[in-house]
């Protein structure tokens, strides 16, 4: 019973990583076809296994094309209106046309996946920020000492959960200013949805990894400095259903050393388009990735 658990975890990871609608159906072997890379695929499935054992439940993704091209060229840029339901997690494919003009970076990438969990009714954020943490512990290839988390005061009481975990609170965490991350809205100490000014900002945690060689270097200014990625982020605030996102890609370079290179996704990047436009009317952000 348990291999047929698994069996089905691993077919469905495949499946959301292929970005489908909720609407179709792919079969395992569809999703295979998806041009997938090895290393990310098998952070998705590690994701699906451990927080299904959790209690959490897989949702649909949207696709890639969101038909408003007011915002990011009509492409998605996070999982931002993904119709989910309390303790429910999805793999939502990405894209942002901001990123153009830093694709010379190694953990950029046309084409990227966000592992989200939405709080379930009875937790809090402290029990879902616990069960991140936890979730950080069991992967053998990342280095605790290389982490970073930046937020606000409103990050404060979360001070002992990292300590538990093996963080040197005063060397791996650093204070933004509040008003300051809540203007910018980032998602290191408040985030914002970039495409509607108006939305809610509400309190989060960045938390980042040194992907460079040698030691990490004390996080001392904001933004970061070059050597260090934001592999995710947690919200600490209790007004809102989102729990915490991870970048399946940059947790795959975290953990292995590994990340497909900008032009094999940007192929990949296409093939998510064409599909779900059927080659007519693409929208701006193909010609823009395109051009580039």
């Amino acid at each position: 019973m348990l291999k047929q658990r698994r069996a089905l975890l691993k077919a469905s990871a495949l499946i959301a990583a292929s970005s489908v609608l909720p609407s179709r159906t792919y079969s395992a072997d569809e999703a295979k076809g998806s041009g997938l890379d090895g290393p990310t695929h098998l952070v998705h499935v590690s994701m699906i296994d451990y927080f299904a054992d959790k209690g959490y439940r897989m949702a649909g993704s949207l696709p890639t094309i969101t038909g408003d091209e007011s915002f990011n060229a009509g492409l998605r840029y996070d999982e931002t209106g993904v119709d989910v339901l309390p303790g429910q997690m999805i793999i939502q494919p990405c894209v942002r046309v901001e990123d153009i003009a830093r694709k010379h970076r190694r953990d950029v990438l046309p084409l990227f996946h966000i592992f989200c969990c939405f709080a379930p009714p009875d937790h809090s954020k402290m029990d879902t920020f616990k069960q991140l943490m936890a979730y950080l512990d069991v992967n053998d290839g990342l280095k605790k000492s290389h982490l970073q988390f930046v937020s606000t005061s409103e990050f404060e009481p979360f001070l002992p959960i990292l300590a538990e975990h093996g963080i040197d609170t005063d060397r791996q965490v650093f204070f933004r200013d509040t008003k300051e991350a809540q203007v910018a809205a980032d998602g290191s100490g408040f985030y914002r949805f970039p495409g509607d000014p108006s939305a809610h900002a509400f309190a989060t945690v960045g938390i980042y990894y040194w992907i460079d060689e040698g030691d990490p270097p004390v996080f001392s200014t904001y933004p970061q400095t070059a050597g260090w990625s934001e592999i995710g982020e947690a919200s600490t605030d209790a007004t809102v259903q989102f729990a915490f996102g991870l970048g399946t890609e940059r947790f795959a370079l975290a953990t292995t050393g590994q990340i497909p290179d900008w032009q094999d996704r940007l192929g990949l990047l296409f093939e998510h388009i064409d599909r779900f436009s059927g080659g007519n009317n693409p929208p701006s952000g193909r010609i823009l990735f395109e051009a580039n």
